[in-house]
């Protein structure tokens, strides 16, 4: 029997990470807590809340906000660290795109983007080394990457509370 990658993701809450003596590892440990987050904003959601624009007129969705963060997975940690051939997934529809029948496909794009994007730091093992795309050190990288996942998990988060009527957390 076949899954939905949404039936298969964890929603039961992460702890903080600990601080560490390595910024790397540190900064490694943050992103991973926050996409976990992020994922946690699509539970109890049906394909058509994730895909509806719970704001209008804002042409914005939860199911938006994860074919974004795949498009940035790609661009600053896939490509930008580990180079190769840049992909821009969706053009300029990443935002207000997909639909109820797109769900499990976006999704599985955006976690499969996560596994090539942490081979992509896995192999930089200093924090100050460059990426081979777009040139910028690991260490940048990485907080970028937080910095996007905390942005959006916000809006994930009140468009997940519109979707559902209530105030669930």
């Amino acid at each position: 029997m076949s899954h939905s990658p949404l039936e298969l993701l964890d929603f039961v809450g992460a702890q903080e990470p600990a601080p560490m003596e390595d910024p790397r590892a540190d900064l490694v440990a943050w992103l991973g807590y926050q996409r976990h987050e992020f994922l946690r904003k699509l539970r109890d959601l049906s394909p058509e809340q994730l895909s509806e624009w719970s704001v209008p007129p804002v042409q914005l969705s939860i199911l938006g906000l994860v074919r974004h963060m795949r498009q940035m997975e790609h661009h600053y940690l896939s490509w930008g660290l580990g180079g190769g051939a840049r992909t821009d997934f969706y053009g300029e529809d990443d935002y207000s795109g997909g639909s109820a029948a797109t769900v499990d496909d976006d999704l599985a794009g955006y976690l499969s983007e996560v596994i090539r994007a942490d081979s992509a730091v896995a192999a930089l093992s200093d924090y100050d080394a460059v990426g081979l795309g777009h040139g910028r050190p690991l260490g940048h990288t990485l907080i970028k990457m937080v910095h996007e996942y905390t942005l959006h998990s916000g809006q994930a988060h009140m468009l997940r509370f519109a979707a559902l009527g209530d105030l669930r957390r």
